[in-house]
């Protein structure tokens, strides 16, 4: 049987605990007292996400989540997040150059009357749809098959599938070893652009007339002869035709995401 402590022990013990409790209860008083002092804590500090918060925390969405939809195909979380990564940078400059402060509470600081999150939310969205009626219109060419999330996600496996297998056989193609999704997805629209742009040339007017006049536009004074320009002047008209008509078929950038990120129908 352990005899019993030390009384001397247990005594210094208890005093050691009483001087403890003792400090702990008066720390608590001063900063209770510094509490009342300025009030409390002021309806005005910052709450909520500071700027450096992930899409997927401001938007609160995730990515199987469907937002809205487009010609009845959905456009999900996956794809309405990809599209604020790449221009949540510009939104958040866009506000710090209206005095926006980056720490808490930054997305739901409005500016305008509008906060930098619904900004974010706005525009993502709106490329989104963009992209989807991009790849719905790329389907009705014969240049798809799948306009689902899934099946980007499948494109962007089987791309770089084929890097790594030409890599090992010692032939690698142009380029990177392989694509980040956010780096696929704007080689893909690009591609899906041009193949849709020279389609749609087929019935545009591209007569002699509206080229110089495209060229009178353009050139401004100074400009090379329009011989040499021709070619120029009609790639930048289709394409600026093409880009408008698409984003009249996705009713871009009017598209309106009301309240949160919930299912809601575009067309």
């Amino acid at each position: 049987m352990r005899s019993a402590p030390p009384r001397t022990s247990r005594t210094a013990f208890r005093r050691s605990g009483l001087v403890w409790i003792g400090a702990a209860v008066a720390t608590a008083a001063v900063v209770l007292g510094v509490a009342l002092f300025h009030g409390g804590p002021s309806a005005e500090e910052p709450q909520g996400l500071p700027a450096s918060a992930s899409v997927a925390e401001v938007l609160a969405v995730g990515p199987g989540d469907t937002v809205t939809t487009f010609e009845g195909e959905p456009v999900t979380g996956a794809e309405v997040l990809r599209a604020a990564e790449s221009v949540r940078a510009e939104v958040i400059s866009t506000f710090t150059r209206y005095g926006t402060p980056l720490g808490p509470g930054f997305w739901e600081r409005p500016h305008g009357g509008v906060t930098p999150r619904h900004r974010l939310r706005e525009r993502a969205v709106g490329a989104a749809v963009l992209d989807k009626a991009r790849r719905v219109w790329a389907r009705e060419a014969g240049l798809l098959t799948d306009v689902s999330e899934q099946g980007f996600q499948r494109e962007l496996a089987q791309e770089n599938g084929e890097r790594a297998a030409a890599a090992a056989g010692g032939r690698p193609l142009p380029g990177v070893p392989s694509y980040d999704e956010h780096t696929y997805a704007r080689v893909r629209a690009a591609e899906l652009d041009s193949a849709l742009s020279k389609i749609y040339a087929g019935g545009l007017d591209l007569s002699e007339a509206r080229l110089r006049e495209q060229y009178r536009i353009m050139a401004g004074q100074g400009g090379p002869p329009f011989e040499k320009a021709r070619d120029n002047v009609r790639q930048a008209l289709v394409l600026r035709e093409y880009r408008t008509a698409l984003g009249t078929r996705a009713g871009y950038p009017g598209i309106h995401v009301h309240g949160g990120l919930d299912t809601d129908t575009h067309r």
